[in-house]
């Protein structure tokens, strides 16, 4: 199975890997192709005066003999990844039943004590007894010193290892099954005093995790498939044509290269495995099964470059009130074209097909520190996770909480892009500076704040709030914002309007509100605003990441996945499989029957705008009792 999910895409949503049963009549069609060009174009072997006849033959019988293994293990591997009854999921789902149980006491940076499954019993014959079963679990891997955990290459080999076995114990999500180790003081000690003590480290475990996912579901087909295969007989029929009007050396020669360019790429296909994170988990379990290995040439090639891989490091970035108008035609144009092409004449759809109505969504690289506000917050929180409301109470800005009591989570989200794109513009449009402002701060604040933005509009199925609701509650945003800011309006000229705009307290738009906390914001100096939004917005992406909707989560990684899935995971595995309910004030919270009321009062000014959304929608969420 492993030999078949690290290289081409064969999958862009998990249900594609049910049409098995036609890749192998395609791998089948590929294989008898080559050989009837085989048959059909080149002289009998016993004939040696040809060197090239002799290389061509060779060439044929390891060629097909390669795809033939290779292709079987990536037909399996589709085969495993649809199957509903995934036999390795529910193995792991009754060992962890009792894994707490055989090991009171456990140290969650040494790993002492966790006996995650690495790998099902296999046979020992290290023991001398005779042959025994063993499991390999993720504590016997890290207490080994021996063979090639023992090497300067051994830690990064336990964390591939630690990834393996908590991309098992993610699968089970996928497949609806519980996770009896979620309640446990243990799990959530394992992310919040182990991994985040080195929170680098932290995220590469789980962006191997995620990439395990990622081959597990949507790879394992050899390249081209049923192109290939169309290839090799169209090439075999020139050929054959060529043989009938000339038989020249040209011929073979013309053979032996088309031979060893598809061999070439099935070589290829072996080099991914081998560098991939699949053979180092395979070194290992041979290693701690005490299976005779050579030592050298499984230390060189788990040394191999990944030349591939799914994890850019990048995360989306939409600002709703600076992208508000379409910036560029031309490219709008061709994207929207493009996209209805794929999803028209493939069936796929792209995350910036979701919709047409503004530009497509911008990526930027995801900075270190981010990624260490967000891991700081986490261990902070002992795992108690807020959507902005502790951080405020820590600031002395309860003041601000007002913004927290929101019905919806799009709505807060929103509320607080507003005005972190309010401060993000006073400061551009060229107010006096404040002394003391922090520039990691501010950038933790605007990308996760953009980032949450993005999610709205390109991907609301993976946030808290139903999908529907969410890209109803965006859009009536955007149609407020395009009404207020005229297109060729600037930013200096936006700052003017919002600063100086006579708004009603009582006014319940969301647009409205993050203006008036944009200006409260405003009002705190010496850079103490951007150290809010930084601590509101870790917290807050943080509170949305949870959740039951994994389907989403594990489709997303064709895509490339988003930041999101890494959180989704990384607090899966610290048993925080939901976010916690806050009850609020009713005079502060800006009820479900308030959110109706607004709805309603847009939805003539929908009318006159390209949505996504149908008027029957919104009256669906609308008229909702």
């Amino acid at each position: 199975m492993a030999l078949g999910s690290t290289n081409c895409m064969t999958a862009y949503s998990v249900d594609d890997n049910k049409q098995y049963t036609k890749r192998s009549v395609q791998q089948l069609l590929c294989v008898l192709s080559l050989l009837a060009m085989w048959k059909i174009d080149v002289p009998k072997l016993t004939d040696f005066r040809s060197i090239m006849t002799l290389i061509y033959s060779i060439a044929v019988y390891f060629l097909v003999a390669l795809m033939i293994s290779m292709n079987g293990g990536r037909i399996y591997a589709c085969m495993a990844a649809s199957s509903s009854l995934d036999k390795e999921s529910r193995n792991v789902q009754v060992h962890m039943k009792s894994e707490h149980m055989e090991s009171t006491s456990y140290d969650p940076v040494t790993l002492a004590g966790y006996g995650y499954l690495v790998c099902e019993k296999i046979d020992d014959s290290t023991s001398k007894t005779g042959c025994r079963h063993l499991e390999i679990t993720v504590d016997r891997i890290w207490s080994c010193v021996d063979g090639p955990l023992g090497t300067s290459d051994g830690k990064l080999l336990k964390e591939v290892c630690l990834s393996f076995a908590l991309f098992r114990l993610m699968r089970r999500r996928f497949f609806g099954l519980a996770c009896p180790e979620s309640k446990l003081q243990k799990t959530r000690d394992l992310v919040l005093k182990g991994l985040l003590l080195d929170y680098e480290a932290a995220y590469r475990v789980i962006e191997a995790e995620l990439a395990f996912a990622h081959d597990h579901f949507f790879t394992g087909a050899a390249f081209g498939n049923t192109e290939l295969g169309m290839c090799s007989i169209l090439l075999g029929l020139y050929i054959h044509r060529e043989n009938k009007s000339n038989n020249s050396s040209r011929l073979a020669l013309t053979a032996v290269l088309i031979m060893l360019v598809l061999l070439a790429l099935e070589l290829l296909q072996l080099y991914l495995y081998l560098s991939s994170d699949w053979a180092k988990v395979q070194l290992v379990r041979r290693s701690i099964s005490g299976k005779d290995i050579t030592f050298g040439f499984d230390m060189f090639y788990s040394k191999l470059p990944q030349i591939l891989g799914y994890w850019q490091n990048k995360v989306g970035q939409h600002a709703v009130l600076k992208d508000l108008h379409h910036q560029s035609y031309i490219a709008d144009t061709i994207g929207s074209i493009s996209a209805r092409f794929f999803a028209e004449n493939l069936g796929y759809q792209t995350v910036s097909s979701r919709s047409t109505d503004f530009p497509g969504p911008k990526h930027i690289q995801l900075t270190r520190d981010v990624k260490f506000a967000i891991a700081r917050t986490l261990r902070i929180s002992d795992g108690h996770l807020s959507n902005g409301a502790f951080s405020l109470r820590r600031n002395a800005q309860c003041g601000l909480l007002w913004a927290c009591q929101q019905e919806y989570h799009t709505s807060t989200m929103l509320i607080w892009h507003i005005a972190t794109e309010y401060c993000d513009v006073a400061e551009s449009s060229g107010r006096e500076e404040q002394d003391g402002v922090s520039v990691p701060d501010r950038t933790v604040a605007i990308t996760l704040s953009r980032y949450c933005a993005y999610l709205m509009a390109f991907a609301p199925e993976l946030l808290p709030d139903e999908e529907l609701d969410s890209r109803i509650i965006f859009e009536v945003v955007r149609c407020d914002a395009q009404n207020i800011f005229p297109k060729e309006v600037t930013l200096p000229e936006m700052y003017r309007m919002m600063r100086t705009c006579n708004v009603q307290p009582s006014d319940e738009r969301i647009l409205i509100k993050g203006i008036l906390l944009g200006r409260q914001l405003e009002e705190i100096r010496d850079g103490m605003n951007w150290k809010i939004l930084a601590d509101v917005w870790t917290e807050m992406v943080l509170y949305i990441a949870p959740s039951d909707n994994a389907k989403s989560h594990i489709e997303h990684l064709a895509n490339g996945g988003e930041f999101l899935t890494h959180l989704w995971a990384l607090l899966l595995h610290a048993g925080i499989l939901k976010r916690e309910q806050h009850s609020f004030d009713e005079d502060n919270t800006v009820t479900l029957e308030k959110v109706k009321a607004e709805l309603s009062f847009a939805m003539l000014k929908l009318q006159s705008f390209q949505l996504v959304l149908t008027p029957p929608e919104i009256l669906l969420i609308v008229g909702r009792p």
